[in-house]
């Protein structure tokens, strides 16, 4: 039987940064660490929300990002 530990988490926001010179997206990213392993999605996305407001450009995608040990 196999066991896993919570190591850490960081979430992740993407946002739009305007096109580039070929007229494709250009994404810019943004990482927050020390993220709870119960925190939730509402929490989390309530969280971009308002981070996103202190700045100018659009939020495109949140993500969570979790690493654990896993041992036998």
């Amino acid at each position: 039987m196999a066991f896993s530990d919570f190591k850490n988490a960081s979430i992740r926001f993407t946002y739009d940064n305007g096109l580039d010179v070929n007229g494709k997206v250009k994404r810019k990213f943004k990482s927050y660490h020390n993220v709870k392993e119960a925190a939730a999605a509402d929490g989390i996305f309530e969280t971009a929300a308002v981070l996103t407001n202190f700045g100018t450009k659009t939020l495109m995608d949140v993500e969570k990002q979790s690493a654990m040990t896993i041992y036998q």
